[in-house]
């Protein structure tokens, strides 16, 4: 009798921590955190300079999720740039459409390129997108009008279900 182990490996889409894609943002020092920026970026853009503009999308959240992050980034940066590899590049260009759509911002600039990442066996081509937005003239009086429907709504709930506290997308990450 033979007998065969099949050994099951992971798909290669995924971000986790042992991905090749993750290897890739690991390297470039990039970081899926909430904004897009890792905390000693965070501590840099506090002493003045110009990081924080960077939103990385994976295919693990929505494109809504990431409109989010990135009038966030729009509210402290004039021009943001969104980057995404392999399938995660869909929702880049969903939120980037709505934010366009929208008028919180501009397109500026879109550059697509093959970024070569070490596979389980050999070296793989993946395509990487980097979307530049800049901030839309009118972005300020869109998110005025977000913020009062927001807290409208905010009261709403608060009417509605006094004894349960509201989660916040933040809770949820």
């Amino acid at each position: 009798f033979v007998f065969f182990l099949m050994i099951r490996r992971p798909p290669r889409s995924t971000q986790g921590v042992s991905s090749a894609a993750s290897d890739v943002y690991k390297r470039q020092g990039i970081n899926a955190e909430y904004m897009g920026y890792n905390r000693m970026e965070k501590k840099e853009s506090q002493k003045g300079n110009k990081l924080g503009n960077r939103v990385t999308f994976t295919s693990k959240r929505a494109a809504p999720f990431y409109v989010f992050i990135a009038k966030q980034a729009l509210n402290n940066h004039n021009e943001i740039e969104l980057h995404a590899m392999g399938n995660a590049m869909s929702t880049c260009i969903a939120a980037s459409d709505s934010l366009i759509k929208f008028g919180y911002a501009t397109l500026a600039k879109t550059l697509i390129e093959q970024v070569e990442v070490q596979g389980y066996e050999q070296k793989i081509k993946k395509p990487k997108m980097i979307i530049y937005l800049k901030k839309a003239p009118k972005f300020k009086e869109l998110m005025d009008k977000a913020n009062l429907v927001k807290k409208e709504n905010e009261g709403a709930f608060k009417v509605l279900y006094p004894e349960q506290k509201k989660q916040s997308l933040l809770d949820l990450t």
